[in-house]
């Protein structure tokens, strides 16, 4: 039987369709519509395959749209769920912020209507991407690397021999988590700090011996003890917080990262912070251990 191109260029790209129903979930859970145009003008893609992806959304989730023949869109039903993904404030956030600091191309977001914004900006770390790509290297084949590295404490950058085995964001900017062969323990690297590295021979170092990576604690956050109860509901209400509390389960190594950007290590007496640490008195043995005063 001879095909038909015309019927073959409407099937649905089933690599792709999935994408599209999802930003056709997307555009209804958070803008309230969506309508051909916005699938053809986001995928590239044809009239007729947009309109296949929105009757195929409509089988899923029957349920979810009803169509407005004056505005020729469809609509999100009152009564709207979302089926493909989960529904997040926080997915539709992470989006938005991306897109006000173009961390993300706008052609790779679902985002169509976005609401006025802005954004409190951190001053900008830069990564170098080669040094970046000597330590993905690194990880991959279980190699040490050869670094020059700008510490605080030193006037010149000193040469080091570092096993890198994992990454880490303390809120502000990006470490590589390695065992130092110079000072011969784990340690911290901020990579912005780094001024070469290269990759070497393979290491006989094992990650699972950085005790403090692999090790966790808990740190209870409650509101402020200076506050009045209408202030502590409204921190509880901020935080998630269950019964009053917070329990952030963190790695050791991260630990001090954590206190530090929610302004824990600031003196306990300052009545104008909003949160506390209940149990400082439990996790004392982890901050004499890193000299840590609180």
């Amino acid at each position: 039987m001879e095909k038909n191109l015309e019927d073959e260029q409407l099937l649905p790209a089933r690599w792709g369709q999935d994408r599209r129903l999802e930003f056709i979930e997307f555009r209804l859970q958070w803008e309230g519509r969506v309508n051909r145009s916005d699938l053809v003008n986001h995928f590239s893609i044809s009239l007729p395959q947009a309109s296949l992806d929105l009757a195929r959304y409509r089988e899923i989730a029957p349920a979810n749209t009803s169509y407005d023949v004056v505005q020729k869109t469809y609509i999100a039903s009152p009564s709207f769920t979302p089926v493909i993904s989960k529904e997040s404030a926080d997915d539709y956030l992470v989006r938005l912020w991306a897109a006000v600091t173009k961390t993300v191309d706008t052609s790779a977001s679902f985002l169509g209507w976005t609401p006025p914004v802005d954004i409190v900006r951190d001053p900008a770390r830069s990564v170098d991407a080669g040094i970046l790509r000597s330590f993905l290297l690194a990880l991959r084949e279980k190699r040490m690397v050869r670094i020059d590295y700008q510490s605080m404490t030193t006037d010149e950058p000193s040469k080091r021999a570092v096993s890198p085995h994992a990454f880490a964001f303390d809120g502000f900017r990006w470490h590589i988590r390695a065992f130092c062969h110079t000072r011969n323990g784990f340690r911290d690297f901020a990579i912005g700090r780094i001024r070469t590295a290269t990759a070497g021979e393979i290491t006989a170092v094992d990650p699972k011996a950085d005790l403090d990576w692999q090790n966790f604690a808990e740190a209870v956050i409650v509101p402020h003890p200076t506050l009045s109860p209408a202030q502590r509901r409204a921190v509880e209400l901020d935080y998630c917080m269950k019964n009053g509390r917070l329990v952030l389960r963190v790695r050791e190594a991260l630990l001090f990262y954590h206190l530090e950007h929610l302004g824990l290590l600031e003196s306990p007496e300052n009545s104008k912070k909003h949160i506390a640490l209940e149990n400082s008195t439990d996790l004392r043995e982890f901050f004499e251990k890193h000299s840590i005063s609180i």
